[in-house]
């Protein structure tokens, strides 16, 4: 075994690879929420550019175009996807400065779990960066959760955790289960800077054609936010137990874990 599963996980590299696993499957729908060709667009968390391709492909008046991530290495990417169709900037998304631009259309998918509690703050931003009458399209994920709170990837890793014959409670970091909040908080959260206009969901099976497949999915994805709950000399161990667990919960269930994903089209509040 390399390092290239550890490198993968450090700089959440080999995303399009894996990407069709879970996120690239919402592309079409999320353009199709949008209600006329817009001029300008910005992706908020925009990862290797493939939304904002599909977009400029889609729309070729579009005559600017704006990618924002927090991942230097997703947006070099990016860069190379893009070959200059589109201006790439990287910023924490809890962060970002004001500019001077006003888009007709906003995108922010598979991305809002990552901003809890603090999703407040990238709405603002959002709201005040369209025009008027302009566009936001969200998406997010809610996974059946349990008492605890547990849902989503949290089960698979905890799985892992457990075969590797550590403490599977996840004590240290936030759940999926918690970060991916509800339906109705994150409406409540919208409803501070914009208002509502369509909402769509899609019940979703997450699966692999391997373990190795998964394995790859949960670092290019997840990175080390679960792994660390191991010893560093354990995190190839945590992978590959990640894998297996992933296998396993999928021969028995036909897939790893199912989740709602829901898609949010808003315009701003006057």
């Amino acid at each position: 075994m390399t390092d290239d599963i550890l490198t993968r996980a450090r700089t959440l590299s080999g995303y399009d690879d894996v990407s069709r696993i879970r996120q690239s499957q919402d592309h079409d729908w999320v353009l199709d929420l949008v209600p006329e060709p817009p001029s300008t667009v910005a992706d908020l968390g925009c990862g290797t550019g493939a939304l904002l391709d599909a977009a400029l492909a889609r729309w070729p008046g579009v005559v600017r175009a704006v990618g924002i991530d927090g991942n230097e290495r997703r947006v070099r990417e990016a860069g190379v996807r893009l070959a200059g169709r589109a201006e790439l900037l990287t910023g924490d998304l809890l962060r970002l400065p004001p500019l001077d631009d006003r888009f007709d259309v906003a995108f922010m998918t598979s991305v809002l779990h990552w901003l809890h509690p603090d999703e407040d703050r990238a709405f603002a931003w959002t709201a005040a960066h369209l025009a008027p009458g302009g566009t936001f399209v969200l998406t997010t994920h809610h996974p059946l959760t349990d008492a605890r709170g547990f849902g989503g990837e949290d089960v698979v890793a905890r799985d892992a955790l457990a075969a590797l014959g550590y403490d599977d409670s996840l004590a240290g970091i936030v759940p999926m289960g918690v970060r991916a909040r509800p339906a109705q908080p994150v409406r409540a959260l919208l409803a501070r800077h914009f208002t509502v206009t369509a909402v769509e969901e899609r019940q979703v099976p997450v699966r692999a054609e391997s373990a190795e497949r998964y394995r790859d999915f949960h670092a290019s994805t997840f990175g080390t936010y679960f792994s660390r709950l191991v010893p560093p000399d354990r995190q190839e161990d945590f992978f590959e137990a990640v894998g297996r667990a992933a296998a396993r919960r999928g021969a028995e269930h036909g897939e790893v874990y199912g989740i709602t994903v829901r898609a949010w089209r808003a315009t701003p509040l006057t």
